[in-house]
């Protein structure tokens, strides 16, 4: 055995002889130690995930953003109403929320065997997580204004995924797994995963920028993505981790990452779609999907 974060056997990058494929962690409940643990989280999450798309789907709207008004927290009933009930400054939950995966990410880059320090394309991936992090953590908060307060158990659970995320991401990418940088994968997946940030990070200038200032209320977010979704900051993320899935050489701790955040905000942005169009009617885009452009 051995701390969590520790090499627990001699069958992580500083082995040479041991076999670091991406598809090779999909059978890592036979091993043990860190490798067996990160299977198991991947697994715990994406089970936790896929219940949640369900729940989600069924009508339920989780607690935050435009569904966590006055009006509605007084709808609410049972656990809906106690995950309203103390809410924290939406700047100041984001940077707590996410600062788990840089956190994860500096100490696994620091304690990272020489053949992880040796390959560019696991310095590369891991890289992407980090400028996503680095925008989510510290950029984002700081550039929104107007952002409804996040429910405490949102933020704890969001924190929890963050502890959980960063650690079998950065922990796989520094000891267990390793990355071609001009294998197929990879030369597809980055730059998809540079897409969706692009996307995503377009998407959130154009909400920032709704509304002039000392105005208030919800308008229709025009350009870029919005053209095709309502959810294109959800839509883009998803894209995102797609393709950083895919730059993992399909590895099982970046399948979970994408698996995770479509089913978190594959509903958001059908949830969204609903409220816009019943917000505005006859003068909101009809051509307009919630999430898929053209399809769905």
């Amino acid at each position: 055995g051995g701390a969590i974060g520790e090499p627990t056997d001699e069958r992580d990058m500083s082995s040479a002889s041991a076999d670091f494929s991406p598809l090779r962690s999909w059978q890592w409940y036979a091993e043990s130690g860190d490798q067996q643990l990160i299977f198991w989280i991947c697994m715990v999450l994406n089970a936790a995930f896929i219940l949640s798309f369900l729940i989600l789907c069924s009508g339920v709207e989780a607690p935050y953003g435009r569904y966590n008004q006055a009006e509605d927290k007084a709808k609410k009933t049972g656990i809906l109403a106690l995950l309203s009930t103390f809410d924290v400054p939406a700047k100041l939950a984001w940077v707590i929320q996410e600062c788990p995966t840089l956190l994860w990410a500096a100490k696994c880059w620091l304690t990272a065997g020489p053949l992880f320090h040796a390959s560019w394309g696991n310095k590369m991936v891991l890289f992407c997580f980090v400028i996503h992090y680095t925008n989510r953590t510290i950029i984002f908060p700081l550039r929104s204004r107007g952002s409804k307060p996040i429910p405490f158990p949102i933020m704890m659970s969001a924190f929890t995924f963050c502890c959980c995320n960063g650690y079998i991401q950065c922990q796989s990418l520094t000891r267990y797994l390793t990355v071609s940088p001009s294998s197929s994968t990879t030369l597809i997946g980055v730059p998809v995963w540079a897409l969706g940030l692009y996307l995503n990070m377009d998407a959130d200038h154009i909400l920032r920028n709704l509304r002039k200032p000392g105005e208030k209320g919800y308008k229709i977010p025009r350009g870029g993505l919005f053209e095709y979704v309502s959810g294109a900051n959800f839509a883009a993320e998803i894209l995102e981790w797609i393709g950083f899935m895919v730059a993992t050489g399909f590895s099982l701790p970046g399948f979970s990452f994408a698996l995770c955040t479509a089913c978190n905000l594959g509903p958001r942005a059908v949830s969204h779609h609903k409220w816009y169009k019943e917000k505005f009617q006859e003068d909101y885009p009809k051509r307009r999907k919630a999430l898929i452009p053209f399809v769905w």
